[in-house]
């Protein structure tokens, strides 16, 4: 995948091998890129148990508040 992010002219991250069998290990990580970068959310989104699989995620996406 770096090889060919490579050739298209992209960057390429990835979490080490070791932790992308384990979902919870792969979703801490997401969120140390992203609290490494300053992104940094409140809690006060709504949890959603199941995500849609629609073509266009935010069309389907239920407005907050």
């Amino acid at each position: 995948l770096a090889a060919l992010a490579g050739e298209a002219g992209l960057g390429f991250v990835a979490p080490p091998l070791p932790l992308c069998g384990d979902n919870g290990a792969m979703i801490a990580w997401a969120g140390l890129e992203r609290l490494r970068l300053g992104l940094v959310d409140d809690l006060t989104a709504p949890a959603r148990p199941r995500w849609p699989l629609a073509a266009d995620p935010a069309r389907d996406a239920v407005p907050a508040g």
